[in-house]
């Protein structure tokens, strides 16, 4: 439930042992790999929210992925959002999900575009929002 990202540092010296002629003002590059995230989403509290009297799950995949895989387990709402627009998702959400602060559970099929979806509902100003990951992660709930 993060985002991993790369990151490239240039102020490591470079392993002057193994360079005869080493020029000790210049650098090698290194890459470390960092885990960040916002605010993780629990099972815990995917699980309590969807105790809440007003919670909503979510689907933003696409209608032909609906269609082909419906989830069958929950009551959910539908709207699409892609990793490159959320612009559907954006029009139908005061439709969708009229109270801000009101739990939101969002999936799609792996999680990534529910992550996208996450970010942008916070941005209109929704306070409870929860990526579950994906379609199978839901559906054990």
């Amino acid at each position: 439930f993060g985002v991993t990202r790369d990151i490239v540092s240039s102020h490591i010296p470079a392993n002057s042992s193994s360079t005869p002629n080493h020029d000790a003002s210049r650098t090698r590059p290194t890459r470390t790999t960092t885990t960040t995230t916002t605010s993780p989403t629990t099972l815990d509290q995917i699980k309590s929210a969807l105790k809440h009297p007003e919670v909503i799950i979510l689907d933003v995949r696409t209608k032909e992925e609906l269609d082909e895989a419906p989830l069958a387990s929950k009551p959910f709402k539908h709207a699409s959002c892609h990793l490159d627009d959320c612009s559907e998702l954006m029009s139908k959400a005061a439709e969708l999900m009229p109270n801000k602060e009101a739990p939101i559970i969002v999936f799609c099929r792996s999680g990534r575009r529910a992550g996208k979806a996450k970010e942008m509902l916070e941005g209109m100003g929704y306070t409870k929002v929860l990526n579950a990951g994906g379609l199978g992660d839901i559906e054990g709930l």
